[in-house]
């Protein structure tokens, strides 16, 4: 196992992971795929006891529970088997879709070092205004509204500093522990473990980019060029890179909120038709 796991630099890591899942329950699994032996040899205690509380929930809670506790690499991953209907009875996809991105913001004087550094130059010298409270926080980038020296309202979405080094550490860790899952504990085999962790990190390390995230969202808006009922935010490619995503602020309504869609006027039937037309091009032209 402590082979299997590598360096040291991520030993932090696998003893934060274990003890979250002792304090949620699952003391079991953590010495049957030898982390607590790993990490009894280094000299880290887990505190075995400390499950007992949320021991009493039932397993799928108590899961969504520990990947919250563990981070944005996790909540993402449950997220992504919440949709796997093929492996999780209905109870557990239930469960796992409660896992959000919303988590807390962070200062603004936190990100305006990257933020400089992407925008080459200070974000008061290019941007008339910026407002320093953000839009919105999520487990990767927080938005920020801003207007340029025209009026122009914009959006930045910037990536949270550090977080590609925490989740490369993670995507390690985790395709460590899927094999060593696959290989001593039989009856987790058939959740296909490893294949599912490559199929993650594939998807996670695409949505760490955020220029890639604005070129499909020019693709998108190519393919619909000259429709009325769909708009595809312009990206404003002299600030865009990796860490950051500059687009138009577009006026919304959540689909989701209903209450403001009939208070707009707005028919649901003609929402429901039209977003599903274009789900539908997408994926079959």
């Amino acid at each position: 196992m402590w082979g299997a796991l590598g360096t040291v630099r991520d030993l932090g890591r696998v003893q934060e992971i274990a003890s979250v899942l002792v304090r949620h329950g699952f003391g079991d699994p953590v010495p049957r795929i030898g982390l607590a032996g790993a990490l009894e040899r280094a000299g880290r205690l887990l505190h075995w006891h400390d499950g007992e509380g949320t021991a009493r929930m039932a397993p799928a809670g108590r899961v969504r529970r520990a990947l919250e506790e563990l981070g944005p690499t996790f909540v993402k991953l449950g997220q992504v088997l919440a949709t796997r209907v093929d492996l999780f009875p209905p109870e557990w996809i239930a469960e796992l879709s409660k896992l959000q991105n919303a988590v807390p913001a962070l200062p603004f004087e936190s990100i305006r070092g990257q933020l400089t550094e992407d925008l080459g130059a200070p974000p008061e010298t290019v941007f008339a205004r910026l407002d320093e409270i953000p839009l919105a926080a999520a487990s990767l980038a927080q938005t920020h509204r801003a207007w340029l020296e025209d009026g122009t309202a914009v959006v930045l979405k910037v990536r949270r500093p550090g977080i590609r080094e925490v989740i490369e550490a993670d995507l390690r860790l985790l395709a460590r522990l899927a094999e060593i899952v696959e290989a001593q504990a039989p009856d987790l085999r058939r959740y296909r473990p490893a294949e599912v962790v490559h199929e993650f990190t594939l998807s996670l390390r695409r949505e760490l980019d955020f220029a890639a995230e604005c070129r499909n969202a020019e693709r998108i808006a190519a393919n619909f060029a000259g429709r009325e009922d769909i708009v595809i935010p312009k990206v404003h490619w002299q600030w865009t890179c990796e860490r950051l995503n500059v687009q138009a602020f577009v006026v919304g309504i959540r689909g989701s909120d209903l209450p403001a869609v009939d208070a707009a006027g707005l028919a649901r039937r003609a929402l429901a038709r039209t977003g599903a037309g274009r789900v539908l091009k997408m994926v079959l032209e």
